[in-house]
């Protein structure tokens, strides 16, 4: 069994980031309104962007190539946990970008044309794509078993994200006012009932 799963965990983790990458690329070639800043911050995305390419990209080689920090075969639960976290982070991450539509950017920005999405699955969360983001990074370091993928995803890339969600909140509360705290009081930042 634990082989199976090790094959599976390997094969899903290389297809979790072929997924996002062919979303991801299909979201961001559509027409954005954001296109022109008021308010624009591009560092956290590049931290993230860091984070997330150097967990994906040393989990990759690290299970296919280097085996320098691989899990024994006997921790295969944990693959099985990196499927699901990979399949839960694809999912929010298609509801989030689907939801947002021409409103989504990749910097954090404020435009004539921004209107704040509370609809969808933003009706319950405020940062579902981050969420999802959230469980890719373990995920696929869990899928591929490796170690030093996981914590690089623990140690930098979950940091990051946080650090975007404060910049992205602050520029939506200045932009929006008394809407978005509004908005803030009905809604779950990352996870329902928790946080």
């Amino acid at each position: 069994m634990n082989l199976w799963v090790r094959d599976l965990g390997l094969y899903a983790g290389f297809a979790g980031f072929i997924l996002w990458s062919i979303v991801e690329r299909a979201f961001t070639l559509s027409h954005q309104q954001q296109d022109s800043d008021r308010r624009s911050e591009r560092f956290s995305y590049g931290l993230i962007s860091f984070f997330w390419y150097g967990t994906v990209f040393y989990a990759l080689l690290d299970a296919w190539n280097l085996n320098w920090s691989l899990f024994p075969d006997s921790l295969w639960e944990l693959q099985l946990l990196g499927i699901l976290l990979t399949a839960a982070g694809l999912i929010m991450r298609f509801l989030a970008r689907r939801t947002l539509g021409r409103h989504y950017s990749v910097k954090v920005e404020t435009s004539p044309a921004h209107r704040l999405v509370n609809e969808g699955i933003y009706g319950y969360l405020r940062h579902p794509a981050y969420l999802g983001l959230i469980c890719l990074l373990p995920g696929i370091a869990l899928c591929e078993g490796s170690w030093g993928a996981l914590l690089l995803a623990g140690v930098g890339g979950l940091p990051a994200i946080l650090y975007r969600i404060q910049i992205e909140e602050k520029a939506l509360l200045e932009w929006f006012g008394e809407d978005y705290r509004t908005y803030s009081k009905h809604t779950w930042r990352l996870i329902p009932y928790i946080w």
